[in-house]
Formats: C-alpha cells, sequence, structure tokens
C-alpha cells in the first residue's frame, strides 16, 4: 500500500506516519512534510519519486500530475483503469493525508497583504483531498489530526477500515474544503464587495456540543463562523470568549449571553445589563461598576434571580462581592480581576465568560461597517441575512415634535433610553430615569399593551421617567398611557399616519416627544 502525506498542520504526524509503516505502507510526501518526518527519524519518498518532475514555481506545483491523480482515482478491480495504469507505469495510492495551507489564520492578521494571504491559498492539497475522497471506496481520506487515532484503532482492530467509515470521512473532506473555499471567497469579496451575492455558502465550526436546545427534547451544538471576514477586527463576541469557569453552557444561556453583550456594547459609561430570556430586565450606567450593577438590579430584582449579567467594564472586587450575594447562571465582561475571580470562584456552577477586549461602541460600530458583517436567522427552508442594527455612542439625531422640548436631564435618559429599547423584543417599550430601566414592556402584540406591562413594572418608578419605545405609536392610547402613569418625555421613530394625535396627546400632557426618525425592532 502507498500513502501521499502531505500536511500544513502536523500534529500526531509523527505517531501516523510509524502507525502506517507497521502497516507496511510505503510513505510519500512532499518537501516541507519529507524534512518534517525526517526530524522524526521516519523515512518518506519525495512525491518526485511517484511523478519524476521535480517540484516547480516556488513549490507552487509539487502534486499535480497525472501519476499522483491516475493512482489516486482509478477504480480497483476496473480492468480498463487497471490497464491504463499499468500502461503508464502508474502505481495506484491507497491513503492521503493532506491538511490545507492556513489560509483564514493568515487573512485574519491585519498585517497580511494581499499577496501574503493569496500564497496561502491551497491548490494542489485540496485537488487531493477532493480525488480521494471522491474514490472513497478504495482511498482514506484523512484531513483532520483528530481522526488518526481513531482510524489506525479500527485498522488494527478490525484488519481494516470500513466503508461506512471511508465515506464519513470522505464526507468531512468535501466540509473540509467547501469551508476553506468559502473562506477564501468572503476574503477576496471584502468589505466594499457584494454583501449580499447571489450564491453564497457560510464556513462554520463547531465549538461545542450542548446538551440540548431550548428544550431537553432538542439536540443542538454550537458553532461560530470560520472564515477570514473578521480580518483585521478585535470584536467582543460571544464565540471569541473564554469560558473562565462554571458548568457546562446551556442553548438557552448562550442566547442570553449573546444578549447581554450585544446591550451593553452601546454604552460607554461602565454598564452592567441583568437578561432573562434575552430580555433585559435590569440596565443601568453608574459613575462606577459596582454602582451600576446595585442600579440594575434594582431595577427589577425579582426577575433578575437566575440572570445573565453582561458588562462592559471588567469585574472588580465590589461588584463581585454584590454579584455574589445573589444567584446568577453566568456572567460575560472584558475581564475578571484576582479578586472577582476569587469571590465568584466560591459558586462552582456559576459561569465566567471574558471576552478579552475592549467592549466600546465607537470601535464595534467601525469594525461592524468596515468588514460588511451581517447577522443571520435561520426560518423554514432558509436563511435570513441582514446588516446589524446599532446605536453609535455619541448623541442620536433627532427632533422635537412637541410644544415642550426636554430638558438636559429628560435628554440624557432618553438617549440612555433609545439604547436600551435596542435591546428588548418588538413590541418595546422602555422606561428609565437616571440612567436607570425602571420599566419594561417586551414581546407584546400591540404597543399599548407593552406600554401597561412597563408602567405595571415600575410601579411610583414612572413618575418623572422617560419613556422609549422603539417604533411609532399607531394611536395615541399608548402616549396617553404613559402620561396617566408620570411620564414626562417620550422617545419613538415617528411616521405613523396619526402621529399628529399621538402629538395632540403628548401636549396636553405637557410631555415632550422627539422623533429619531429610526426603528429598532427586535423579533
Amino acid at each position: 500500500m502507498r500513502a501521499i502525506i502531505s500536511v500544513a498542520n502536523r500534529d500526531g504526524l509523527s505517531m501516523l506516519a510509524q502507525e502506517l509503516q507497521s502497516h507496511h505502507v510505503t510513505l510519500f510526501s512532499t518537501s516541507g512534510t519529507q524534512q518534517a518526518l525526517a526530524g522524526e527519524g521516519i523515512e518518506a519518498l519525495s512525491v518526485d519519486e511517484l511523478t519524476h518532475f521535480p517540484e516547480i514555481l516556488d513549490g507552487r506545483v509539487k502534486t499535480l500530475h497525472p501519476a499522483i491523480f491516475g493512482g489516486i482515482l482509478a477504480h480497483r478491480g476496473l480492468a480498463e483503469h487497471e490497464k491504463e495504469l499499468k500502461l503508464h507505469h502508474i502505481v495506484p495510492i491507497d491513503i492521503v493525508v493532506v491538511n490545507l495551507y492556513p489560509f483564514v489564520d493568515t487573512a485574519r492578521d491585519s498585517s497580511t497583504s494581499l499577496d501574503e494571504a493569496l500564497e496561502q491559498i491551497d491548490i494542489g492539497g485540496v485537488a487531493l483531498v477532493r480525488a480521494a475522497a471522491k474514490n472513497f471506496q478504495d482511498v482514506v481520506v484523512l484531513v483532520r489530526p483528530q481522526d488518526y487515532i481513531p482510524v489506525l484503532q479500527e485498522w488494527r482492530e478490525q484488519g481494516e477500515i470500513s466503508l461506512e467509515t471511508r465515506r464519513r470521512l470522505a464526507a468531512i473532506a468535501f466540509q473540509h474544503t467547501a469551508c476553506y473555499d468559502s473562506a477564501i471567497a468572503e476574503y477576496l469579496r471584502g468589505p466594499t464587495g457584494e454583501r449580499f451575492p447571489e450564491e453564497l455558502t457560510i464556513p462554520l465550526e463547531r465549538l461545542h456540543m450542548l446538551r440540548y436546545g431550548e428544550n431537553p427534547h432538542q439536540h443542538a451544538a454550537f458553532y461560530r463562523w470560520a472564515d477570514a471576514s473578521s480580518a483585521g477586527t478585535n470584536l467582543p463576541t460571544l464565540a471569541g470568549c473564554e469560558i473562565l469557569q462554571g458548568k457546562e453552557l446551556s442553548y438557552n444561556n448562550l442566547l442570553d449571553l449573546d444578549a447581554a453583550l450585544n446591550i451593553v456594547q452601546s454604552f460607554t459609561a461602565p454598564t452592567i445589563a441583568i437578561v432573562k430570556h434575552t430580555n433585559p430586565c435590569g440596565l443601568a450606567c453608574g459613575d462606577t461598576l459596582v454602582e451600576a450593577y446595585k442600579k440594575a438590579h434594582a431595577g427589577d430584582p425579582v426577575s433578575a434571580f437566575g440572570g445573565i449579567i453582561g458588562s462592559n467594564r471588567s469585574i472588580d472586587k465590589a461588584t463581585a462581592l454584590e454579584i455574589s450575594q445573589l444567584f446568577y447562571e453566568a456572567i460575560v465582561a472584558p475581564e475578571f480581576t484576582p479578586d472577582a475571580r476569587q469571590i465568584l470562584g466560591q459558586r462552582k456552577n456559576l459561569r465566567l465568560l471574558a471576552t478579552h477586549r475592549a467592549i466600546e461602541p465607537r470601535a464595534i460600530n467601525t469594525q461592524l461597517l468596515l468588514n460588511g458583517h451581517v447577522e443571520a436567522r435561520t426560518v423554514g427552508g432558509g436563511l435570513l441575512l441582514q446588516t446589524p442594527d446599532f446605536v453609535g455612542d455619541g448623541e442620536v439625531d433627532y427632533r422635537a415634535v412637541t410644544e415642550r422640548d426636554p430638558t438636559l436631564e429628560e435628554i440624557t435618559d432618553l438617549m440612555f433610553a433609545w439604547k436600551a429599547v435596542r435591546g428588548v423584543k418588538s413590541n418595546a417599550i422602555v422606561l428609565a430615569h437616571k440612567l436607570m430601566v425602571v420599566g419594561v414592556g417586551a414581546g407584546q402584540m400591540n404597543r399599548v399593551t407593552s406600554v401597561q406591562l412597563a408602567v405595571a413594572k415600575a410601579g411610583e418608578r414612572s413618575r418623572g421617567a422617560v419613556l422609549a419605545s422603539d417604533a411609532f405609536f399607531p394611536f395615541a392610547d399608548g402616549v396617553e398611557c404613559a402620561a396617566k402613569a408620570g411620564i414626562t418625555a417620550i422617545i419613538q421613530p415617528g411616521g405613523s399616519l396619526r402621529d399628529e394625535e399621538s402629538i395632540r396627546m403628548a401636549n396636553k400632557h405637557v410631555i415632550a416627544m422627539i422623533f429619531t426618525g429610526k426603528r429598532h425592532f427586535r423579533h
């Protein structure tokens, strides 16, 4: 038997080569892999021995030769193929071990030039993998080091590698090259290219298998983008977090953590969000992080129990001491100080996730725009893609539409509430006072019910508070309900056919109302 080995990732290479030789497999390899094997005291023949042709063009052409591809693609037992192999002095190749140049890792480095990235586009390796996978009945193809041990173990125990295993390896191989090509296409398309091309493949790599999905009878896994579209960015993402402690994350934990991270990214001041079922039940800014936490918790202490915490600052000792007094599922933050780790480490099941990235709206929004970032959601039989909805770190553009303009204090709270409402499920209403959410109405089928829920949650705290609505008021009843509760100012997109009715209602109750012209639906 014969094997071709050409690998960029050399994990497990020595063990694999030695085991193959124990099965009397003759090894052929390209120059880099041959040198690596020689360094381990393992002899491999050069692919030149098969092609009788040297590597050329600085190694760009090594294996692209009929002597190699004929040996891989020939059907064993097919008389015509065997006749042609003999005629052209081509020997069969039974095993192909190839993994590809690290294009994605190279392209993600912001210092990488276009020419350097192009040099990492593997041609011969992809062709070898696809050829071997096409003929998997006769050829074993290995593209991942983690497959070496189980495949070799099967060979030892069964005396062969089964057709079922060969087919599974072929599927892995084709998926591997598909992801590789998708990453290259994404890189070459770039931020100035077509955002929504006619044909699109999305390369993903699995991070974790999950215990179950939203419910125990559902299966689930967590994948991350495996392309070069994040080249040059330092975006804080859930997929890029380091899990510092705690029990295994669930599907629902991940949804809530993502929501918490998304919410706090809109604020520059120290901010804490407490999320339940992807909606913030507590959200506040403060001069210090511990102050922000106390205000966020006070927003809805009952709902906060068992919630998810998001922070745009590193968790310090004072904040950790306050958090440790209650039960939470998980915390995501840029970092955790050593004192905070020690305090929170006493709660063994509490998950701590560090982004190791600054959470700053200016940097995040700029990178989202420059890198053509899109969000994806599945629907039956398809995928929806859109550009992200974000709020900048500056004051939102608005126009006052009522007889009374908002005061400076009201403007401050209105800007806070407008950023907060972006993170609430539609129809969304947020009541805020002194940079603290005091009431939330979420996920209702009509807007006035959301107002009623937010007012009921806030109670007496609604008096003197401001209100943010993620979309326009279709009728004046929502404004009237807010006025009766003591709301003094409202921020909303405007754009309803009945805007004038809402404006008249606001004027009647001396409420200041401003229009932004921008909606923040979140379904």
